[in-house]
């Protein structure tokens, strides 16, 4: 029963024509709750059924019945295309598409089949792993990372969202399919800190009807970079403030070098423009560091200064954007990338590129003290005067 999901598209399934009403059992009422409430934003006004947020309380079964089947089916359909609205796809916006310049709503700019979300059973399986509130239980739902499609994974970043400061989310953590995704990590990166680098998928979300959902999310994504960048300096856990920032750079990397494998620099366009709205020529380290105290200071210098190198690590992609800016200036009319280049050199100038790449610079500079004594002095050496010349 779980294929039949598989063989829906959001983007081909429309109203529903039957009205007759649905029976279904506990369980499934819980499950369709829950799904229902993944659909909502945080501060929806529908809240998780607390039956799910009690592990091991619910018994699974043997299967879910067709009425079940069908209002996981529409409820897929229609929220997750109501999510994407709201999030950033009613936004007219211009983005690439096949290296051109295109102006308009999400489902203005693409053509409604490239926007065709498919899930797998994979997803139906998560769902009941869920609902039985077995995420202590990792064995009970491990499915290959190849074998889930964008839809399953963009159903998990639902989920994480939702479920993100419940008791599962520890379990989410140490599970590659969470671990690796480039959404979860972009977006909380507090919550993964100490996790590895390797293999953090962000190409997922720079090809594709990934990519589509990467432009809608492009406003939570602005967002949640400034919300983590403004709450470091509440931080007082030296060994936290540093792996958040190691977490942050990690994810940025992965989805910075994913863009520019896929000639798609207008996806990190959040990036500069979260780096436009927080800079400002009066900012000091303190902004990030202020909450820092040396009661707890690690002992060790390197660590202290590695700490405070941390908490500046979202600043150091700055310089990395400015790169990308100083190769496509030399972009000439004729060249196949003309378009991408132009794109991308708007956002840079519209964004104040080259300010807050100068003030990012300087905030780094003073984060490294060590650094700035070290550097030749910029003092000019004048040649004596004849009267000391003559004493000397």
């Amino acid at each position: 029963m779980s294929q039949e999901i598989a063989k829906r598209d959001i983007a081909s399934t429309g109203p529903t024509a039957e009205a007759k009403a649905r029976s279904v059992s506990r369980f499934e009422a819980i499950l369709i709750r829950m799904l229902r409430s993944f659909m909502h934003s945080q501060t929806g006004e529908q809240s998780l059924p607390q039956p799910a947020l009690v592990a091991g309380k619910m018994t699974v079964p043997k299967g879910l019945s067709a009425d079940c089947l069908h209002l996981v089916r529409e409820t897929l359909a229609k929220g997750c295309v109501q999510y994407l609205a709201k999030a950033g796809g009613w936004r007219r916006e211009r983005f690439l598409r096949g290296g051109q310049r295109i102006e308009g709503r999400l489902w203005e700019r693409t053509p409604l089949p490239e926007l065709a979300l498919s899930f797998s059973g994979h997803a139906l399986s998560f769902l009941i792993w869920l609902t039985a509130g077995r995420p202590d239980k990792a064995n009970l739902w491990d499915p290959p990372a190849n074998e889930l499609t964008v839809a399953d994974q963009f159903l998990l970043f639902l989920a994480y969202e939702k479920l993100r400061d419940q008791e599962a989310q520890q379990t989410f953590r140490a599970k590659s399919q969470f671990n690796r995704h480039g959404l979860m990590r972009m977006l909380f990166p507090e919550d993964f800190i100490g996790s590895t680098a390797g293999d953090i998928d962000c190409t997922t979300w720079t090809q594709g009807v990934g990519a589509c959902v990467m432009e809608a999310l492009q406003p939570q994504l602005q967002r949640r970079l400034l919300e983590v960048e403004r709450a470091k300096n509440a931080v007082s856990d030296w060994a936290k403030l540093r792996g958040i920032g190691q977490s942050q750079d990690q994810a940025l990397s992965a989805f910075l070098s994913a863009c520019e494998s896929a000639k798609r620099p207008d996806l990190a366009r959040p990036i500069l423009k979260a780096l436009a709205e927080l800079l400002s020529h009066n900012l000091t380290p303190a902004f990030w560091t202020g909450g820092l105290g040396d009661n707890d200071a690690p002992t060790r210098l390197a660590d202290r200064l590695d700490t405070k190198r941390q908490a500046l690590a979202f600043l150091r992609h700055a310089d990395r954007l400015a790169g990308w800016t100083r190769r496509y200036a030399g972009t000439s009319f004729f060249d196949e990338d003309y378009q991408i280049a132009q794109s991308w050199l708007v956002d840079w100038e519209q964004y104040r590129g080259e300010e807050i790449t100068a003030i990012a610079r300087q905030l780094l500079r003073q984060s490294e003290p060590l650094r700035m004594t070290s550097e030749p002095s910029t003092i000019k050496e004048t040649a004596p005067s004849p009267a000391e010349a003559g004493n000397q």
